[in-house]
């Protein structure tokens, strides 16, 4: 069958894992797949105009919660063109909250509900032999006026076996368009699935279930080679915690060491998971940045969150960082129910006593699949799917109104997030041009820094390729 596979635009500018990692099954399956990315500019522009040139079978979407109005909006396009090819939507919002979604938006046919790499073949092999779709699992449909849902699936074990994701996006597009933090060619990868512990705001223990998998430290490095021969210089691992198991993570430094393998790299951790041995071994194999989800400064906050942690655990992972001279940044959220000015002027006032290299303020949301949505649920909160976005505040928390929310995270742009180090990573960006398309995405970098600040470079430069 001809499959299309869909990435909705997003703020984040991350690869489309979610959906690169279903593209080698579903070839191995006998499948020709087509990723339509719209996050790349140029995609975006005129994605419509596949579906009229271009034999198409099935169509899968990936969409969050942010997302799932444009996941929408996309699948009533292509049904204008195609009314009968199936869509189907996976994800978390997907995932969630199956019933709702097939009733609000009635250009999803299918739903694929947890990790769709076994679900979307079996899914496909059943359509294509005439067999009921009843029997698949992981999946919900509408059937006969009413919605059916399969059982659940259980979980993937081994994720070694998937062949290379990286082969199936813009690797070139998301080496220079990314949002790693570092300058050089940089890209971003995830190595584990779930997570053991229990911070009401995130769904991945939910996803995932609390179940925690990796990668072998072997397909790591594997992984690892492949990314370096395609001129990365810097890798980020997304993974929500990557220190789970010290134990794996001492292994897989060693093996860096051992095979000398130069590049830096960047991972996100928990403060009470990381001690000075971890984080100097993992210096000296190259790890120069580290992301901790710090979120308040406040105990009643960070226990309302459920994050486990306290304040000091947090300045003593700051402390170790800045001993072994390696960057951090630090994640805050503002706007929790209980929360009050004084609980935020907390969390700014040990912003500062932290000193992060870099941080990001974001206005907290209950997303589908978190404890705390449905404990506003309870409360007696109503979303709305246009509101729920990191960057607006929606809700009114503790003494404190929406616009005193909006200018609390203003304060804090002013205050932490400075241009730093500017001429080395002038330095870094000139070292990273290996080519023609080089000089144009540096080009294009400069520009949009200059146009920020400088009127006239607004319409200066467009970019190369995009």
């Amino acid at each position: 069958m001809n499959i299309t596979l869909i990435q909705p635009f997003t703020m984040s500018c991350e690869p489309p894992i979610s959906l690169a990692v279903l593209i080698g099954p579903l070839k191995q399956a006998g499948h020709e797949v087509r990723l339509i990315d719209l996050q790349i500019p140029h995609v975006r522009r005129n994605w419509e105009s596949f579906f009229k040139s271009e034999p198409v079978d099935f169509v899968g979407i990936t969409a969050m919660t942010p997302q799932v109005m444009q996941a929408d909006e996309i699948a009533q396009k292509i049904k204008a063109i195609l009314p009968d090819v199936p869509v189907v939507l996976g994800g978390v919002h997907a995932t969630f909250l199956p019933e709702q979604t097939l009733r609000e938006f009635s250009a999803f046919d299918i739903l694929i509900m947890g990790e769709g790499e076994h679900t979307v073949v079996e899914l496909l092999s059943n359509m294509e032999r005439g067999k009921p779709i009843a029997d698949v699992k992981g999946i919900a449909y509408r059937s006969n006026g009413s919605i059916t849902i399969t059982s659940s699936r259980p979980r993937i074990l081994d994720l070694d076996n998937w062949p290379n994701h990286h082969e199936y996006y813009d690797f070139d597009f998301y080496i220079h368009n990314n949002s790693c933090g570092y300058t050089e060619k940089c890209v971003s990868t995830v190595v584990s699935r779930g997570c053991p512990y229990n911070c009401r705001f995130c769904a991945t223990k939910n996803f995932w279930t609390m179940k925690y998998i990796s990668k072998s430290t072997d397909a790591v490095i594997e992984e690892v080679r492949y990314i370096l021969n395609r001129g990365v210089k810097d890798i980020m691992f997304r993974d929500s915690t990557f220190v789970i198991s010290k134990k794996w993570v001492h292994e897989f430094c060693e093996k860096i060491l051992q095979q000398k393998l130069k590049f830096r790299w960047g991972v996100q951790a928990r403060v009470e998971l990381v001690d000075f041995d971890l984080l100097s071994h993992m210096k000296n194999a190259g790890l120069n940045k580290v992301s901790f989800g710090v979120e308040s400064g406040s105990q009643k906050i960070l226990d309302f969150y459920g994050k486990g942690i306290t304040p000091r655990q947090v300045e003593k992972a700051f402390e170790v960082c800045r001993k072994l001279r390696i960057d951090t940044e630090a994640y805050f959220m503002l706007g929790a129910l209980p929360e009050t000015r004084e609980d935020m002027e907390l969390t700014y006032q040990f912003a500062k006593k932290l000193k992060p290299t870099t941080s990001r303020v974001f206005l907290f949301m209950p997303l589908p699949g978190s404890e705390l949505y449905q404990y506003y649920i309870d409360q007696g909160y109503h979303f709305n799917y246009k509101d729920i976005h990191s960057g607006k505040a929606t809700f009114p928390c503790g003494d404190i109104t929406l616009d005193e929310i909006e200018e609390m995270r203003m304060k804090w742009k002013r205050a932490f997030q400075r241009k730093t180090r500017l001429l080395a990573r002038g330095i870094n960006l000139m070292k990273g041009i290996r080519t023609v398309s080089d000089v144009k995405h540096a080009c294009y970098k400069v520009s949009k820094r200059l146009k920020r600040h400088i009127p006239i470079f607004s319409n200066t430069f467009e970019k190369g390729g995009a």
